[in-house]
């Protein structure tokens, strides 16, 4: 698997972080991280997709795969995968992500110690400390 690393890190001390809101709508895919900023203090971190052409949401014990890979060893939340994920590296049913993997989509993964998101766009993240 190889990924990119995208946004700000978090603290490198062993925390809990985890995603409590995630919000599909017009205005794009919001998604809201409680974690710790690369100082420990408590943050919440959005990451915003103008537009989301599909997402899956799972716990990280359903991901195995990719921290057996070690592609997710830097303080970040936010990376872009390059190969091996969702969209062109996991074995899909016939049919599946047919439309998707014929456009020019980049598929992104946002991890925590508690859930995590796949996220399938065309469009780059905004992603920013917010106050809780």
């Amino acid at each position: 698997m190889e990924v990119e690393a995208i946004g700000p890190k978090h603290t490198n001390e062993r925390h809990e972080s985890d995603i409590y809101s995630v919000s599909d709508s017009k205005e794009g895919l919001t998604i809201l991280i409680d974690t710790k900023d690369e100082s420990g203090n408590r943050r919440d971190l959005r990451v915003y997709f103008e537009y989301a052409r599909g997402f899956r949401y799972l716990d990280e014990g359903d991901l195995i795969h990719y921290w057996e890979s070690k592609a997710f060893s830097t303080p970040h939340h936010v990376f872009k995968i390059l190969s091996g994920g969702w969209s062109n590296g996991e074995a899909v049913e016939p049919g599946i992500l047919s439309v998707s993997k014929a456009v020019e989509i980049t598929e992104w993964f946002v991890a925590t110690t508690n859930n995590c998101i796949n996220v399938l766009t065309e469009s780059q993240p905004l992603i920013e400390f917010i106050d809780a």
